[in-house]
């Protein structure tokens, strides 16, 4: 390289480090002190210190269609973030550090709160900014779907659970700021800490990005009830109480063990608990029960005894009682689909 390329070149990395606007493709060119290629799609960049921002940005392709995005950026100046965005849907949560706000056109500015996820959908070129602010430090991460891409194994199969996530992004320029989630944090920073590689780190990101998603349709489930009257301490107090019995499904605590570990009156605890999900807790045990046993069915293919077992049940008849009248048909059912799906997929 000769002295006047190079002589460019510096002067080229010393405007962008002097810039506190960027995009995405701008950040991880300044990373990495170079330019990616226009037709780059997903990507990890793993973010070095540079002024006027230092940290760590990653990007991540599950499957066609879904992406993570994860940040955690140190400004010593104002900083933005606009990216133009595809026709897609973004849920993201603030892990950690100053609260970022976020501005897109149609909407009010949002501000992204410690542990409250926010969804927004967006049309084609749609700009999305975030902002913070000089001498700040923020952790920001979720995940991006191009709801057309996701018509197609593995995600078709789930089509009909995703109906909330599909009509919210039907509606133009909408947005929601959902209640605080401890899970969708942790489900979050484990896409960021995970050490899985190969094959082992697409099914890994699969299945913490499946319940990224199944806790994002949850919040904007039970968002209406908050609304309803069910003050924010009392439903702090049943978020608590569903994320012990989903710690530990198959041998959950009883609702009197349960309004101990919560700290809250059992009679209080049963009526909130059905204000904030539209279930009792045993009703909830029962389809969280179900719910697991026929992602085991579809993704695993075990034996049907086996499933009724890992899920709780000590009688196989009565699990598939239980499942034909949950889902509508018996379980067999569910492992001749999935067989004969693998079947089309392969021919």
């Amino acid at each position: 390289m000769t002295n006047a390329s190079l002589y460019e070149m510096t002067k080229m990395i010393r405007a962008e480090l002097n810039r506190t606007t960027f995009s995405c493709r701008d950040i991880a060119a300044i990373l990495r002190l170079g330019r990616l290629p226009a037709e780059t799609d997903a990507h990890d960049v793993r973010a070095v210190n540079h002024s006027p921002i230092k940290g760590e940005f990653t990007v991540q392709s599950v499957v066609s269609g879904i992406h993570t995005v994860v940040s955690d950026i140190r400004c010593n100046d104002d900083f933005s973030l606009v990216n133009p965005m595809r026709s897609s849907l973004m849920c993201l949560v603030l892990l950690g550090g100053s609260p970022i706000t976020v501005h897109s056109s149609g909407r009010p500015a949002i501000t992204l709160d410690h542990q409250r996820p926010i969804i927004l959908n967006f049309s084609h070129n749609e700009l999305l900014e975030l902002r913070q602010k000089a001498g700040s430090r923020s952790a920001v991460g979720g995940i991006v779907i191009c709801p057309e891409k996701i018509q197609s194994p593995p995600w078709s199969s789930y089509i009909s659970d995703f109906s909330p996530l599909l009509d919210f992004y039907a509606r133009p320029n909408n947005y929601l700021k959902l209640l605080p989630s401890q899970r969708c944090v942790r489900l979050v920073s484990e896409i960021l800490s995970h050490n899985y590689n190969g094959k082992l780190r697409k099914l890994y990101l699969e299945s913490v990005v499946l319940a990224f998603i199944v806790e994002i349709i949850r919040l904007m489930q039970v968002r209406d009830s908050h609304s309803e009257g069910l003050n924010l301490k009392h439903f702090g107090k049943v978020l608590a109480a569903r994320e012990i019995i989903d710690s530990d499904i198959v041998n959950p605590p009883t609702a009197h063990e349960l309004s101990q570990q919560v700290g809250v009156n059992i009679t209080t605890l049963r009526i909130n608990f059905r204000i904030a999900f539209n279930n009792s807790i045993g009703g909830y045990i029962h389809d969280r029960r179900l719910d697991k046993a026929r992602a085991l069915l579809r993704t695993q293919a075990p034996l049907i005894a086996d499933v009724s077992r890992l899920v709780g049940y000590t009688n196989a008849t009565a699990f598939a009682t239980a499942y034909r009248k949950h889902f509508g048909y018996p379980p067999s059912q569910e492992v001749k689909t999935e067989s004969e799906m693998d079947r089309r997929s392969a021919v």
